[in-house]
């Protein structure tokens, strides 16, 4: 009778507790860059002040910054635990979120340098 009592003890968990809040926290970080984004092209229908719409890309910027870093060494747990565990469609679907994070990061932060450099106008 005891040896059944504890059944379910043993059971192999295959995502760690940081690994589940890492991911957490990249999709956040990821959604809050496309919220940002819709504000920054709401601010420029409704006429938002320029120091507000500054503000707004440099907070993407580095938004998109941390995002990019954080699912690419996301990304490279994930490849690992492609090779090294037995569910692998889990971790394949998280490798190609991943990777678009990357993709989306990358294209937001140059997006908001090029406007953040062409809001400076010409310096003479």
């Amino acid at each position: 009778m005891a040896k059944n009592k504890f059944k379910y003890s043993r059971k192999i968990i295959s995502n760690s507790i940081v690994y589940r809040i890492s991911m957490t926290v990249d999709l956040v970080f990821f959604l809050f860059e496309i919220i940002l984004m819709m504000l920054y092209f709401i601010g420029n229908y409704q006429t938002f002040q320029d120091s507000s719409q500054l503000l707004i890309l440099k907070i993407l910027f580095f938004s998109s910054i941390f995002t990019s870093i954080f699912s690419f060494l996301l990304l490279i747990e994930s490849l690992i635990k492609i090779f090294s565990e037995n569910k692998k469609i889990k971790h394949i679907l998280n490798s190609f979120f991943l990777f678009f994070c990357i993709i989306t990061g990358i294209f937001i932060m140059e997006f908001s340098n090029i406007i953040m450099y062409l809001s400076e106008g010409l310096k003479s």
